[in-house]
């Protein structure tokens, strides 16, 4: 597979997750990803062809990770490292940090199995950009209008969210691209209809250092996206494996749902930053909904190698 990876530069502020609109993450899932790519596809008749490449595994991408100028963090590995104690004040206020931590820079990944991470880079994501809340009112029919809060988060100049893509030939990459820019003009997350989540889309120089990681297998590895492998490998891939299961659910983003919108069916799978002995591709699994196309949840693995 070849790799590459985009850089996301937001033009408002972004509102990702399925909480209360008074909460915002700061990142989206693959599935998430998947989803609103698969949107822009039926608009342009390409949703067999999408679908075709991803099961085929021509197209492969990661969770979107936070990125400072030219720092790439990624997701705190799912594993027990001690920190070492600062010789003046004891290592409680560390130990403290380093718990709290969610992202990383790659760069310092083997820094981190270590316990020698410098507690300058536990906070340096509060840089990333800054919490805002909007006021909006919502109008239903001859109703009174209802005000609401909505929480955006916006990212600093400079700052924003990449994700990594793993295609098969220049074909499929130029095949996302074209997916990925019609995608930018309608927006990623909730309430696109008010302008967030619309994004420039630019290819980056991939860190060497991550890129070699990408194609080691390594003695463990980082999952880098929500997935799920095949039941029958269930057993295997747990054997020492450390990770942490996330539900996903939300409702069907669709027009062509008969009886208006539906929920999805809950699914708990693999967090970004479990860490497996045992690697898996993982699956795209088909979801009946009633409608006029099938609902599919992407639960594919994307893999970062790790030689301790």
């Amino acid at each position: 597979m070849n790799y590459t990876l985009y850089q996301l530069e937001f033009q408002n502020g972004v509102r990702f997750g399925s909480g209360n609109l008074d909460s915002t993450e700061i990142t989206f899932h693959a599935d998430t990803f998947f989803s609103a790519l698969f949107q822009e596809a039926l608009k342009f008749g390409k949703e067999k062809e999408f679908l075709s490449r991803i099961e085929k595994g021509k197209l492969l991408f990661s969770d979107a990770f936070p990125y400072m100028g030219k720092c790439f963090y990624i997701p705190k590995p799912v594993i027990h490292i001690e920190p070492k104690a600062d010789q003046e004040q004891g290592n409680s206020r560390k130990k403290k940090l380093f718990k709290n931590l969610k992202y990383i820079p790659q760069e310092n990944l083997e820094i981190f199995f270590k316990g020698d991470f410098e507690e300058k880079h536990m906070g340096s994501l509060k840089e990333l950009g800054s919490y805002a809340m909007k006021t909006a009112v919502a109008v239903r029919g001859k109703e009174e209008p209802e005000p609401y809060r909505v929480s955006t988060f916006c990212f600093k100049d400079g700052n924003g969210l990449y994700l990594i893509l793993a295609y098969k030939g220049k074909e499929d990459k130029e095949f996302f691209e074209e997916l990925l820019e019609s995608l930018s003009y309608t927006g990623i997350g909730g309430k696109r209809s008010a302008g967030f989540g619309r994004f420039e889309a630019v290819e980056g120089k991939m860190p060497e250092s991550l890129r070699k990681k990408l194609t080691d297998t390594g003695k463990m590895s980082i999952l880098l996206s929500t997935a799920l492998p095949q039941k029958q490998q269930l057993e295997k891939v747990l054997e020492e494996a450390t990770y942490t299961l996330i539900r996903r659910g939300g409702f069907i983003d669709s027009q062509n749902l008969k009886d208006g919108p539906k929920r999805k069916k809950d699914l708990y799978v693999f967090a970004s930053g479990s860490c497996f002995k045992t690697t898996f591709s993982g699956q795209l699994e088909e979801e009946e909904t009633g409608g006029e196309h099938s609902v599919f949840r992407y639960e594919k693995a994307l893999f970062l190698g790790v030689n301790l």
